[in-house]
């Protein structure tokens, strides 16, 4: 087993490439070694498997481990270019699109697109914001809006639909939680188009929360899933105060360019 970490400069992304076994024998000693990456601030682990030929229940417990590390810092982990076999134990584990950290690609290059985020642009192309009444009925008929609201910017439907989702957790959240008045408070949503991403934040007028979901390990919790599902299926996910009180939630998700790469 060979492990070779790179990280460039003070990156919060490294990529750890593995070649060989991943077994009871080696985790160990990978774990500690990524730790050490981790706790310097890489929060965002590339695992390149491209050369692995072999992983066991361990390998599961590695992932498991870097899930736990990874995400009360915001970071994520991405398995990249796991082979047939590799790829089914992994799919046996049903980690991937599961635990609010990881997810896969088929190279290490698009998985580093998918982690390396430009500053937001100065001006958007366009915004929107819509007011609506604090209550369930409107749910439905708020996040189809927002999702209609970026047919002109040709949406990849299944981009959408992540947007889709995920806004309609935030929504379900300020009005379940942020909203002490019930009907009578308002809950804003601000939606901003730029060239290479989608920002929606939506505003409500609770009591405060930020971000952390202390059920969200416990799969038979009745919720607390609600932010895990924001930060699986968006690329950023940040919460920060309103003026006076509440909280503003913001999702950004990166737009496909038209050759199928993040932009």
């Amino acid at each position: 087993m060979a492990v070779q970490i790179e990280r460039e400069g003070g990156s919060p992304a490294c990529v750890v490439r593995i070649e060989g076994d991943i077994d009871l024998r080696v985790v160990p000693e990978m774990q500690d070694s990524i730790d050490g990456v981790v706790t310097s601030g890489c929060v965002n682990v590339v695992l390149d498997l491209s050369r692995v030929v072999y992983a066991d229940s361990s390998a599961l417990g590695l992932l498991v481990w870097l899930d736990h590390r990874l995400t009360p810092l915001g970071g994520k982990l991405v398995l990249a270019g796991a082979d047939h076999n590799v790829s089914r134990v992994l799919e046996l584990s049903g980690l991937v699109g599961v635990a609010p950290s990881i997810s896969a690609t088929s190279t290490v290059r698009q998985a580093l697109q998918g982690l390396e985020m430009a500053p937001e642009p100065p001006e958007p192309l366009w915004t929107e914001e819509l007011r609506v009444a604090a209550s369930v009925e409107v749910l439905a008929r708020t996040r189809t809006r927002v999702i209609d609201l970026l047919a002109p910017l040709h949406v990849p439907e299944a981009v959408a639909y992540d947007i889709k989702v995920a806004v309609g957790e935030a929504l379900a959240n300020a009005v379940r939680h942020g909203s002490p008045r019930g009907e009578a408070d308002e809950v804003r949503v601000e939606v901003a188009a730029y060239s290479d991403r989608v920002v929606v934040r939506v505003r409500d007028s609770g009591g405060g929360f930020d971000g952390d979901s202390s059920c969200a390990d416990d799969v038979y919790a009745s919720g607390g899933r609600g932010v895990m599902f924001m930060r699986a299926l968006m690329d950023r996910v940040e919460f920060s105060p309103c003026d006076g009180s509440g909280t503003a939630v913001t999702l950004t998700k990166r737009i496909p360019t038209p050759d199928g790469t993040a932009a």
